[in-house]
């Protein structure tokens, strides 16, 4: 059974394809850093909030405790203004809050 050079040709084409964007888009993930989440999400903050850019300084990061967080980017912590943004590996906001929203946050496991 042969091939036609026409199909060929597509089937060449879809796979170069596929390959191009699985790349970009594994160069993009592997190039996205713990400040850059920080940054953009701080920023998120002062313009939802309305501050100026000098408010960034109230926001910091941490450690997610579930398994889908990767960071926890808190604003304003213990203020009526508090927000929490709880972040995923490839960037993405899973949820938006307090700190102490379930299920994003885990209490403190108690000492033995």
């Amino acid at each position: 059974m042969r091939i036609p050079p026409a199909v060929l040709l597509v089937i060449v084409v879809l796979t170069a394809t596929a390959g191009t964007l699985g790349y970009l888009a594994g160069s993009r993930q592997v190039a996205l850093t713990e400040t850059d989440v920080i940054m953009a999400y701080a920023n998120r903050y002062v313009a939802a909030q309305g501050l100026e850019t000098e408010a960034i300084r109230r926001c910091h990061a941490v450690p997610g405790r579930a398994d889908p967080v990767w960071l926890v980017v808190v604003c304003a912590e213990g203020s009526l203004a508090e927000r929490a943004y709880f972040v995923g590996r490839n960037g993405a906001l899973l949820h938006e809050g307090r700190a102490e929203d379930w299920p994003f946050f885990s209490p403190p496991a108690p000492e033995a």
